[in-house]
């Protein structure tokens, strides 16, 4: 009895030491922790809505007069239930001994996928005459690992979302199995020992798009269940300039201790992974947030509420508090063809008329 109750605690001293690591802020503790069942973000099987992250800060919240099954919809689609949906995962490539040999999980069309001791090789990238938004980088023979069972039906099962910002389709089409396949010097130029993430990139001069990117690298440290920051990270963008990231650069500082990698740095070179991440992108059909259908008459959302916490806490972004007592609003608005708030007039007034009444 003694015996289970020490080695009982010293799982939960390992695992309150694990979180402790992960630098989490620490209201997301007690819901990360499994040692704790009373707590879940939301997307853990058997997690009760009234326990969830979303329902202690209150959201979402929906109109009065919306239909019964309004909230639910929401939630799926902008809160923890986009998690738990892309959590149920497709086997691709098993392994008993996946130190040695290679696995491939992804969720459905491709959205996300994780794998181990895979390969990419790089040799059709040709970088100083690439152009961004390519599809055709990996070609026949370019990408795989060794499989003891591989089910390539399952991958040509969910190739109907294939798109560059949309699903990892277009460079997993193509992986197969090779029994004589292993991570040595022999098959691969460069070898990744950390846990990696690749992944392709929205515009980065714009805070909307560039942000999809990050809140969606967010989400699917909730579905790879890890937010360790000794990751390396692979900025897949094949045009041939930089990525230059220098208006929001310091948000890869919430994700990695170490600074991103360029593709073209990895340019005809095959390039082995130990362990890889391939996470949801910022253009899914239906993803976060471009292209994100939404129930009318619900707002708020806990996963985005907890990126925002998520993000200031490994920033270390101080929480400054009004000290004035007049609020200047600034409304920005497009001069183009599309995208253009057509009732800015209607909406300054709005705001005006509520403000004063303060």
């Amino acid at each position: 009895m003694l015996t289970s109750l020490v080695l009982l605690l010293g799982t939960f001293l390992l695992v309150e030491k694990a979180l402790a690591d992960s630098n989490l802020p620490s209201r997301f503790l007690k819901y990360a922790s499994e040692q704790d069942e009373r707590f879940c973000f939301g997307y853990e099987p058997g997690c009760q809505q009234n326990s969830s992250y979303s329902a202690e800060v209150g959201m979402p919240k929906c109109d009065k007069d919306v239909w019964p099954k309004a909230m639910s919809n929401f939630y799926e689609q902008a809160d923890f239930g986009y998690v738990r949906t892309r959590r149920n995962l497709h086997e691709v490539c098993v392994s008993a001994d996946t130190e040695k040999k290679s696995s491939l999980r992804c969720s459905d069309n491709l959205l996300y996928c994780y794998a181990k001791n895979v390969f990419f090789d790089l040799s059709n990238l040709r970088a100083a005459t690439s152009k961004r938004y390519r599809n055709d980088v990996i070609q026949h023979g370019q990408v795989g690992g060794n499989c003891e069972t591989f089910w390539p039906q399952v991958l040509q099962n969910n190739l109907k979302q294939a798109g560059y910002l949309s699903s990892w389709a277009h460079e997993l089409n193509h992986f197969r199995s090779n029994a004589l396949f292993a991570v040595n010097e022999r098959n691969c130029d460069i070898v990744f020992e950390r846990p990696t993430i690749a992944i392709k990139l929205d515009a980065a001069l714009n805070m909307y798009h560039h942000f999809c990117d990050f809140i969606n690298l967010y989400a699917s440290q909730h579905i790879n269940g890890s937010f360790h920051m000794d990751v390396d990270i692979i900025w897949w963008d094949t045009d041939t300039n930089e990525y230059g990231d220098h208006a929001f650069g310091v948000t890869w500082k919430a994700f990695s201790l170490w600074k991103p990698i360029e593709l073209k740095s990895l340019d005809g070179k095959r390039v082995c992974f130990k362990s890889l991440m391939l996470p949801l992108l910022a253009r899914q059909y239906g993803g976060l947030y471009y292209n994100m259908p939404l129930e009318p008459g619900c707002h708020g959302s806990g996963l985005v509420h907890s990126f925002s916490e998520h993000l200031l806490h490994r920033l270390a972004v101080p929480k400054w508090e009004a000290s004035l007592e007049e609020v200047r609003l600034v409304i920005l608005s497009r001069s183009t063809t599309f995208r253009r708030m057509l009732n800015i007039g209607k909406a300054g007034l709005f705001f005006f008329k509520n403000l004063s009444k303060g």
